[in-house]
């Protein structure tokens, strides 16, 4: 008997779950509205179903439709429409399935005759939210929309929040509607409570100095809470170096006066060394390669280590660089550096008649060595009360250098300027010894991803060289440049930049012996390390890399500006236009600037924007047009 019992229990739960054969099917269809009203009847419509396996009968065929012509009144109510006109049919379809059509009419919609919209509070001042005021998306004899008024009471919350107003509410939030007139009145009256202020921090870790992570944040106790500093405490953190994973756990003591939050930071740390390796290729260095080495954390100091060894087909570079980085116990964020750099690259010594970047050859060849050590305090400066941050590194810079060319085919054997005689073997062959005293400031702001990246980034630097501290050579020089993308529109973007470098350097007019006519040609007396050039992906497109300066080594100075228009066509695809302008010369005088313009086109992929352009050089014999490469944000 239980046995039966038990068996019988079986099968009803089997056919529980799996329904009859003989369900009917409904399929359902609205007509007479567009987006976004249509989605949404049909998603309130379809909400009634049939229970399992019941079959459409007179009785449940005239409730679907009761239930149909209500929801689909209750769905369009959102949208201001409060008595739409809903003809419901249900007919049979072939397969013994049912197709319920849901028939609409609008009607008038409900019209705003009426709107009190406050701010009250001590954050009533609040920039943002005085925005968020005047741009308020509904106004009087506008439709209403519901779905819009949620929205806009959502963005006033989550702008409160951000700002630290972290006990705002709504006073009084009301919509009062007749449906009979259509017509409706709108009360929202914000209060923005107190704001709250940023308590203690407390590390729950023993992987590195606490006064070191301290120097990270960008806030101190009792400065107002803004989750955008708590938001950048958390990237710096990572940024750091020292950790895998980071979490920042709020403490909320709203009860307070003022109200408060506490951090509390627990993290995991990262492995001590990184080993990459890349290969890539851009039309400004062809074909390179990378390794990059790096101890994060050597003590508890929170000092690290990196180096990176490079090498690119253009001009045969090969590079090496060491950078040590020891942070200092203070309450600003500060580090000594030390960077020893290595490099050795071919170059050619090109001249010409006239300033004629078309019939240029080729006078010398040969390598240049450069050897230097930098050493330095790099401080990291709150800017906006810590929304931006300034780098400015204070440094000594020692440089080795070593020139050593071979006359090229087209210098004349006879000439009396024979490898021994000045200035012309002086060209060919030199070696210098400077000590450069300097200041270095960066000031890099970049937000958002893909299209939507903006911000700027301006670096500036100062040095001067003398041999009152056993430099060969007395020079100085003075960088300044700017680089900004910002949003027009959600579709439009601007791109700008502009760069000027000034040397105040000697410069040396030489005589260059060719089997023709000698070619006089300016050259500088920079270290070829500290020397200007201009052209490229990132300088004046429609000109090779590196191709606008004196006779292919480079320049006292520098001036370059670009202008570029944006569109974005597909979410992650967009064209461009652009005119650039500039050179790098010795005499300001006489800049002879050139101008390049073109089109591109962008793809905003995972690794990074990959930038197609074609410029035409406007300065170059029959207007040639240059195809430039290369992945990543303008800003860097």
């Amino acid at each position: 008997m239980r046995l039966s019992r038990f068996l019988q229990i079986i099968c009803v739960c089997l056919t529980l779950v799996s329904g009859p054969l003989w369900a009917d099917l409904v399929e359902y269809v609205v007509t007479g509205v567009d987006e976004p009203m249509l989605t949404n009847v049909r998603n309130h419509v379809t909400a009634f179903q049939i229970g399992s396996g019941a079959r459409l009968n007179t009785r449940l065929r005239r409730n679907l439709t009761e239930r149909a012509i209500n929801a689909s009144k209750a769905a369009m109510r959102p949208f201001g429409y409060f008595n739409p006109v809903v003809d419901v049919e249900i007919t049979p379809v072939e397969g013994g399935s049912w197709l319920l059509t849901v028939n609409l009419v609008a009607g008038p919609p409900v019209i705003v005759k009426g709107m009190l919209l406050e701010l009250t509070g001590p954050g009533r001042e609040l920039k943002p939210l005085n925005d968020w005021y005047t741009n308020f998306p509904l106004a009087e004899e506008q439709v209403l929309n519901q779905q819009v008024w949620d929205s806009a009471k959502l963005e006033v919350l989550d702008l409160l929040e951000e700002a630290g107003y972290l006990q705002a509410k709504f006073s009084r939030h009301e919509i009062r509607v007749d449906p009979v007139a259509n017509t409706s009145r709108l009360e929202l009256i914000v209060d923005t409570g107190p704001q709250a202020v940023m308590g203690t921090v407390r590390f729950n870790q023993e992987i590195v100095n606490d006064a070191i992570l301290a120097s990270l944040q960008r806030f101190e106790q009792g400065d107002a809470y803004h989750a955008f500093l708590l938001e950048k405490f958390r990237l710096d953190l990572w940024r750091s170096g020292y950790f895998e994973d980071i979490e920042v756990v709020e403490r909320r003591e709203l009860t307070a006066k003022p109200p408060r939050v506490d951090f509390e930071v627990n993290v995991t740390p990262r492995k001590k060394n990184t080993y990459q390796g890349t290969i890539g290729y851009g039309t400004d260095t062809l074909a390179r390669l990378q390794f990059f080495y790096g101890r994060h954390l050597i003590s508890q100091r929170g000092d690290s280590f990196d180096l990176r060894v490079g090498w690119q087909q253009r001009d045969n570079q090969l590079s090496f660089l060491a950078n040590y980085r020891l942070p200092r116990k203070t309450e600003s964020r500060q580090f000594w550096i030390a960077t020893l750099g290595l490099q050795t690259e071919d170059q050619k010594l090109k001249v010409s008649a006239s300033d004629d970047l078309d019939n240029q050859v080729d006078a010398a060849k040969g390598t240049v060595n450069d050897y230097w050590l930098r050493l330095g305090k790099t401080r990291v400066r709150n800017m906006r009360g810590g929304f931006e941050q300034l780098f400015e590194t204070v440094f000594v810079q020692f440089l080795n250098e070593k020139l050593n060319f071979q006359p090229a085919d087209i210098i004349d054997p006879l000439s009396p300027d024979l490898p021994g005689s000045d200035p012309f073997y002086d060209l060919l062959e030199n070696t210098s010894n400077t000590q450069a005293i300097g200041i270095d400031w960066a000031w890099p702001e970049i937000r958002g991803t893909g299209f939507h990246t903006v911000g700027h980034h301006e670096r500036a630097w100062m040095f001067t060289s003398n041999d009152a501290w056993g430099s060969d050579l007395d020079f100085s020089q003075v960088y300044l440049s700017s680089r900004r993308n910002f949003l027009a529109t959600d579709r439009l973007k601007i791109l700008l930049r502009a760069e000027a470098g000034y040397s105040d350097s000697s410069s040396i007019n030489v005589n260059v012996p060719t089997e023709g006519p000698d070619v006089s040609v300016v050259v500088t007396d920079l270290p070829n390390l500290y020397r200007f050039k201009a052209g490229g992906n990132q300088s004046v497109r429609g000109y090779g890399f590196e191709t606008l300066d004196n006779n292919g080594l480079g320049s006292n100075n520098v001036f370059t500006a670009s202008a570029e228009v944006e569109f974005r066509i597909l979410e992650d695809w967009s064209i461009a236009a652009f005119v650039d302008v500039g050179n790098a010369f010795n005499d300001w005088s006489a800049p002879d600037l050139k101008l390049g313009s073109g089109f591109g086109v962008r793809w905003y992929s995972v690794v990074g924007a990959l930038r197609l352009d074609f410029a035409q050089g406007w300065a170059l014999e029959g207007d040639p047009w240059r195809f430039h490469l290369s992945i990543g944000t303008t800003l860097r």
